[in-house]
Parts: C-alpha cells; sequence; structure tokens
C-alpha cells in the first residue's frame, strides 16, 4: 500500500515484556511502602496535594522502569524514590519563573486580612517558597554537603539513618555522629571547629 492509504505502520521498538507475577508482586510491596512515605514528604515540602501526588506519581513510575529494565537495587527503594522525587522538586521550583510577595499596601478600610490576623493568607506557592528558603538557610547555617544532605533527609524526607547510610556509602554511626553534629550547627550551636579538625 501506499503513503497516505492508511495503512498502520510497524515500530522498530518491541513492546514490553511482561513482568512476571513474582516480580509485579515485588514492585506492589515496595510501592505500597515507597508511595506514602514519599508522599508525606513531599507534601510537607509543597503545601499542595496536586503537586505532591505528581511528583510522587513520577518517583513511583521512575521505579517501575528500573525494575522494567531489569534492575536490582542494591539500597532501599525508598532512598532511590526520594532522589527522584527530591531532583524533580528542585526541577520544578527551578523551572518556577515568577513568585508571590505578600502585598505591602494598606487594605481599604474596613477590609480585614484573610487567614491570619495582621498578615496575607499565604498560597501554597508561597508557603511552599519559604519552605525552600528555609532549608537553604538550613544549609547555609550548617555549611557542610554531607551533614546538611543528612539533615534534610531525615527531617524533610524521613529517611532513616540506615537508608541514609546506603545512599550516601558511609555507616550508620557515621550518620548519627553527622547528624548531631549538623543539628546543632542549624541551630547555631555547634562549634565549627569541630568540623576541621576532622
Amino acid at each position: 500500500m501506499g503513503q497516505g492509504s492508511g495503512a498502520m505502520t510497524t515500530s522498530a521498538v518491541p513492546p514490553p515484556k511482561r513482568l512476571s507475577e513474582e516480580l509485579e508482586g515485588l514492585i506492589e510491596a515496595e510501592l505500597k511502602e515507597v508511595h506514602p512515605r514519599l508522599l508525606r514528604a513531599v507534601r510537607r515540602l509543597t503545601r499542595d496535594a496536586v503537586l505532591a501526588e505528581d511528583i510522587t506519581q513520577e518517583a513511583c513510575i521512575a521505579v517501575i522502569l528500573e525494575y522494567r529494565k531489569g534492575t536490582v537495587f542494591e539500597k532501599p527503594v525508598i532512598v532511590f524514590a526520594t532522589v527522584v522525587a527530591r531532583n524533580k522538586l528542585k526541577s520544578h521550583y527551578n523551572r518556577l519563573g515568577t513568585r508571590y510577595e505578600d502585598p505591602t499596601g494598606e487594605l481599604p478600610e474596613g477590609v480585614p486580612w484573610p487567614g491570619v490576623p495582621g498578615r496575607p493568607a499565604a498560597d501554597h506557592l508561597t508557603a511552599s517558597l519559604e519552605f525552600i528558603e528555609l532549608l537553604a538557610a538550613v544549609r547555609a547555617a550548617i555549611g557542610h554537603e554531607r551533614p546538611y544532605t543528612i539533615w534534610e533527609l531525615t527531617h524533610v524526607w524521613g529517611l532513616s539513618g540506615v537508608e541514609i547510610a546506603a545512599h550516601l556509602g558511609v555507616s550508620p554511626a557515621t550518620v548519627s555522629k553527622d547528624l548531631k553534629k549538623a543539628t546543632c550547627l542549624a541551630l547555631g550551636i555547634g562549634p565549627e571547629e569541630e568540623w576541621r579538625a576532622e
């Protein structure tokens, strides 16, 4: 048949092979643990249920695709999913070209401020950007990348010490020690000299 005849053409890309029932069961079990943990963390970061669900779903799809490729996860799957979600969230905010600011002018007489008295109600975008700015301030206060990463993965993403240790390739004892120092530095009570001495 010639072109334009409406004939279907075949693609050189083979259809995805069907997963075994055993692998499907494994993926389902992993995602039952990963999805709610990740969704809680992303929702806390974004204050936006729809965006949080989108990012969580994308991270879960990335997990499924890795299994389809035959990847054998040496680290906990939640670690891989968290890294994917973390990168997607950073990308989302980097693409965001605008941010909303609280109005500085006075409202007409008799019109109350919405939300908290004395301050306009923050929308999802403003609240999440404020949280991102807070994380940047914590990063600056800690001043060291690995301890900050440990602090963020613990307090923002909810990973355990063992999961973080697997991700960073260090011992759980090192994670615990760095987390303690990072917390002190974040609170402004950590001696910077301790880091230099190591």
